[in-house]
């Protein structure tokens, strides 16, 4: 049984690891250690149980503290924030910057207290808990921001009402104060893009939010909230540039003087309408010294026997004038040419005045040259109020056709001379300005919206000679000049050659396509005219000198040209020509009253536009003539790649197949279209 090593002796290990392995076997043996292993496991189980316990008691209590701290701090940031906004609708801005300190802190001691959780086990390895925390967090650092957003608001609120009084109205103040409000205005811009720099990080944080969770139930009051800030980042987009175009415009810091043209959008010219009368406009601090207006056919009338310059061909040929005068200076679409080439002619015909008739009385620079048409003068009125000259009443609705009748019919009944016809114009503009300047000062906001959408709507161009503010006016499309495009680009620019207001009767639609080939890009373009008018004072056959502007470099195939009831004649031909970089496609078009008419133009785009599409992108700019009314334009692409992404998305678009896409809407405003493959 027992074996011997080779040195004879017994190997009591083995013996005792035998016994030990024959012990265990025995069956109550086994059942005790399993027992015991047993109770052992259970004991050390309820020990380590009872230990997690107690940690989770003290990790809970800690953190309900925490959790109690942050809730805390966020309520009393909403409250403090929500009755700051309600103290800025008051004006009471001093209030409101002391509370939107307070919401302020609160938000950010919020924000500083949940950072702590940051790296917390369970948020790291969580995904849900994770989730929860970086919406959370997303959401109070955004409510941080426009805290801080807010007490800007409050503050630059504060540091204008300190020179503001709510009760004054503008014609009530001293020239030192309106000098004050005008360098408060001027020195704006650095705080004004520190708030709109907040409202962007905070619409940042809002796109970040996923809304899982917890926070699901708040979706659609995000959504508001987002709405808001859209529209007040909107509202600051169009406060910067004015606070540093106002001042300059109104003689701060220096004295300013402008050359100003009235331009009538019922006969339609290049750059919104024929020049009907010029005025000079002075101003220092706010306070106007000078406010004059004549009509254009008297200066051009007293000069016209010494002034001998030829006009452009299409205006010798279709309007059949041998001399070119300031009424007809504005023919280059481009306002800054246009611009330059009235005040051109502006000097060249004061110089040649006699002696007895120095109407202008000039003798300065200008800043620049501002052309305004009607429709801004009509907005104005909505919010004036009429007004009354020579016992008529000038309103929003009358105003057009009064004063037409005004200074050409009743001024021919009564005899009077030519000269005087468009002194009302300077009588209206003035009664105009003493009833905007008596308004109170906090309700001249809806005068400067008005000024803002006048200018985007192209009712309102101003040309600085100062870069700086030329450059500025440029960037927010207040320059009129034709637009830069890297892609596809289209302006159709209509000029009424029959010397009456036939366009107040014109409805116009433009219908664009393009088709991509293997052979390129090809454009079908289609501008339809209505005359929905008679024969009267005002009105005759409607006759355009028609440019459409294209990329530079495309090839015109063929153009069709119909019009009802009319036969073609050699005016029909299609000029083409290279102007202002882009390819123009010029055009004769007459319609009698009652009938319709088209321009029908079929051409090729440039290659590289067709490699981008091709290979990237395609963009089309689509400029609004100023003036110009269209009441429909379609915009019909088909590609042969496949659309992946498209702009601008609404109601108006239609995705046709995976290659085509289409558009309808107005063209109030330029537009631009962008489709990624």
């Amino acid at each position: 049984m027992f074996k011997l090593s080779k040195s004879k002796h017994i190997n009591f290990a083995k013996v005792f690891a035998k016994a030990r392995n024959i012990y265990d076997e025995i069956p109550f043996v086994r059942r005790r250690r399993k027992r015991n292993r047993v109770f052992k496991f259970l004991k050390y189980f309820s020990i380590s149980i009872i230990i997690l316990f107690l940690l989770l008691v003290i990790f809970l209590s800690v953190h309900f503290l925490n959790c109690k701290l942050i809730y805390q701090n966020v309520i009393s940031g909403k409250k403090e924030a929500e009755y700051v906004m309600t103290l800025i609708k008051e004006k009471d801005y001093r209030s409101a910057l002391k509370y939107a300190k307070m919401a302020e802190n609160n938000f950010s001691i919020a924000v500083s207290q949940l950072e702590e959780y940051q790296d917390n086990f369970f948020v790291h390895r969580i995904d849900f808990l994770a989730a929860q925390f970086n919406d959370f967090m997303y959401l109070l650092t955004t409510a941080e921001i426009l805290s801080k957003a807010v007490s800007q608001t409050a503050e630059f609120g504060s540091g204008l009402a300190g020179i503001m009084n709510n009760e004054k109205r503008f014609i009530d103040l001293t020239t030192e104060e309106k000098r004050l409000i005008l360098g408060r205005i001027y020195e704006a811009a650095p705080e004004l893009n520190g708030i709109r720099a907040n409202i962007d990080l905070a619409l940042i944080n809002l796109d970040r939010v996923q809304f899982v969770g917890l926070l699901y139930p708040f979706k659609n009051k995000i959504s508001n909230l987002k709405f808001q800030l859209i529209e007040v980042q909107g509202f600051l987009n169009k406060a910067i540039p004015m606070s540093q175009l106002i001042p300059p415009l109104f003689g701060y810091p220096h004295q300013s003087a402008f050359l100003v043209i009235l331009q009538n959008s019922d006969e339609l010219r290049p750059t919104g309408g024929f020049i009907s009368a010029y005025g000079i406009l002075e101003l220092a601090n706010g306070d106007i010294s000078r406010s004059d207006t004549h009509d254009i056919y008297h200066l051009d009338a007293l000069v016209e026997d010494n002034f001998n310059i030829s006009p452009p061909p299409a205006l010798n040929k279709y309007l059949g004038i041998n001399k070119w005068f300031m009424r007809d200076a504005n023919w280059s679409p481009d306002w800054p040419t246009a611009a330059n080439q009235i005040e051109w002619f502006y000097w060249e015909e004061d110089k040649l005045l006699p002696p007895q008739n120095q109407i202008n009385n000039f003798t300065g620079e200008f800043d620049g040259i501002i052309a305004i048409t009607p429709e801004f003068i009509t907005d104005l009125l909505a919010l004036t109020g009429p007004i009354y000259i020579e016992a008529e009443e000038y309103n929003q609705k009358n105003f057009v056709d009064l004063l037409e009748y005004k200074i050409k019919d009743n001024y021919n009944q009564l005899g009077a001379p030519a000269e005087q016809r468009k002194e009302v114009i300077g009588v209206i503009i003035k009664e105009l300005k003493v009833k905007i300047f008596d308004l109170p000062l906090f309700d001249l906001y809806e005068a400067f919206n008005i000024l803002v959408d006048n200018l985007y709507k192209k009712n309102i161009f101003i040309y600085f000679h100062d870069q700086q503010f030329q450059e500025l006016a440029k960037e927010q499309g207040w320059a009129g000049e034709l637009k830069k495009a890297d892609g596809d680009y289209l302006m159709v620019v209509d000029a009424d050659v029959a010397s009456l207001k036939t366009d107040a009767v014109i409805s116009r639609n433009i219908n664009y396509q393009i088709d991509q080939g293997v052979n390129g890009l090809f454009a079908d373009l289609q501008i339809n005219y209505a005359y929905s008018g008679e024969f009267d004072l005002k009105t005759t056959k409607y006759e355009t000198y028609t440019r459409v502007y294209v990329p530079l470099s495309s090839q015109l195939i063929n153009v069709e040209e119909y019009s009802e009831g009319v036969e073609t004649d050699d005016k029909a031909s299609v000029q083409v020509y290279n102007e202002l970089n882009k390819t123009v496609f010029a055009t004769f078009l007459s319609i009698e009253p009652g009938d319709i008419g088209s321009l029908h133009y079929y051409y090729k785009l440039p290659k590289k536009i067709d490699n981008l599409a091709k290979n990237s992108q395609y963009n089309l700019y689509i400029q609004k003539q100023p003036g110009n009314e269209v009441d429909l334009l379609t915009v019909d692409l088909k590609f042969v790649n496949r659309v992946k992404s498209y702009s601008p998305a609404g109601f108006y678009v239609y995705k046709k197949d995976s290659n085509s896409i289409q558009w309808e809407s107005g063209l109030m405003v330029d537009r631009e279209f962008r489709v990624g493959f």
